[in-house]
């Protein structure tokens, strides 16, 4: 009977060390069907593979704390978390992973408090980092630094809101001069032609070395860092001085506008073709600043998403209206100056009128038709300089939001398969 029982249990032992390897085994081969589908560029559903993959982790069963699988551009981590949670702290060198460059996770005690409190039991954490891009296109003229996206996910459980961060540290051997670098998470289900879109909302970040990024976010999800091209960030002790600059100097504009109108239409020379495209000039002119003036404003304040769309619409349409006046002026010029004679132009400032501020209504109506999301607010970085440490503020404005910025070139798949090894 006791020899019997032994080999019961021996098979019992087997069996389950068969179901931990087959539950293992079929997580490696959804990552190496997933890296296939990514080198041969097949149309594919991105959500179902990343989800699919979450999925076979959270119920894959492993001996142990933890559960590490890793192909060439894809590790996936599981871990056993127990109410008693007092943080954890991932490094990339101690998870031999890509050694060229490094990067940390890590995750407060208050990780687990709220599934905790609701149900006492054991949960799952796992983590999926990718060091390709594939998965993750969006509609963004922008380039994801060392190409890496990290995330984490806790059972089934939303994770948000969390009162300490989860910092996730990025190590470059790359120069960020000239680059606009923001800390951004997957937003799935936020863009019409993709299944994500990048997003800055709940992170923050920080470069405490020139080779340092720093994410402090607090949510969980899949996290990486947005690289731009743009000028250097605005540093934040001079934003004042530039606003109160702005607003005195647009101030005076406006003013000087409004009198230039008013001696315009009490001139006795009222029907003066010359005088008729000044004033236009001078009313484009106050346009641009009045809208300048009320872009910052609005960009803030709790109003609909249409009204500063409509703001800088109406921003980009007049200052296209002052420079296609300023044209027109040079052209009024040309011809009094260069052709003396025979100018007569039947109907001349009307026509004058179709152009400088039908040409500009047209151009701003074919992007809004093209693109709406085209006009919003748009942030500008600000960089605040404490002790060794640069942090990241930002502001905004209602204007064009969609600049023509070259893209930074990722690094090919084949330049990916042969810096990683396969586990």
């Amino acid at each position: 009977m006791e020899r019997r029982g032994a080999l019961f249990l021996g098979l019992c032992l087997v069996t389950a060390g068969s179901r931990t390897a087959d539950a293992s085994g079929e997580s490696l081969r959804w990552m190496q069907r997933m890296e296939a589908a990514a080198r041969s560029r097949r149309p594919t559903s991105p959500p179902e593979f990343i989800h699919g993959l979450e999925q076979r982790l959270l119920n894959a069963t492993f001996g142990g704390h933890n559960l590490t699988l890793q192909t060439r551009t894809i590790q996936s981590l599981a871990f056993r978390l127990g109410c008693d949670f007092a943080g954890l702290s991932l490094s990339s060198s101690i998870m031999e992973w890509v050694p060229q460059t490094r990067h940390t996770m890590q995750f407060p005690a208050e990780l687990t408090q709220n599934a905790c409190r609701a149900r006492p039991r054991e949960l799952r954490l796992i983590c999926i980092y990718f060091l390709a891009t594939y998965y993750f296109q969006s509609d963004t003229n922008a380039s994801l630094l060392n190409n890496y996206v990290l995330g984490a996910q806790l059972g089934h459980e939303h994770v948000n809101n969390l009162r300490e961060p989860i910092n996730i540290s990025f190590w470059h051997n790359q120069s960020l001069e000239g680059y606009m670098v923001t800390c951004v998470f997957w937003k799935e289900g936020a863009s019409q032609h993709y299944w994500g879109v990048w997003s800055p909302e709940g992170c923050r970040t920080e470069q405490p070395s020139p080779s340092q990024v720093l994410c402090r976010c607090n949510h969980l999800s899949y996290f990486a860092v947005l690289m731009q091209l743009s000028a250097a960030p605005v540093p934040v002790e001079l934003l004042a001085p530039l606003t109160y600059i702005s607003l005195v100097g647009c101030s005076i504009s406006v003013v000087a506008s409004l009198l230039t109108l008013l001696l315009h239409v009490h001139t006795r020379r009222q029907r003066d073709s010359i005088t008729r495209i000044h004033m236009n000039l001078h009313a484009s002119v106050l346009l641009l600043n009045v809208a300048f003036l009320l872009s910052p404003t609005l960009a803030v304040t709790p109003v609909p998403g249409s009204v500063c769309a409509a703001l800088a619409a109406v921003l980009h349409f007049a200052l296209l209206s002052c420079l296609t006046w300023m044209a027109i002026e040079g052209f009024n010029l040309y011809l009094l100056l260069g052709r003396v004679y025979n100018i007569y132009i039947r109907r001349y400032v009307l026509k004058l009128c179709a152009v400088g501020w039908g040409v500009p209504a047209f151009l701003v109506l074919l992007v809004l038709a093209v693109k709406s999301s085209a006009y919003g607010p748009r942030t500008i970085l600000l960089s605040d300089s404490q002790g060794n440490g640069t942090s990241f503020q930002n502001m905004s404005m209602c204007e064009v939001t969609h600049m023509c910025i070259p893209k930074h070139k990722p690094q090919s798949e084949e330049l990916l398969e042969n810096n990683s090894s396969a586990r």
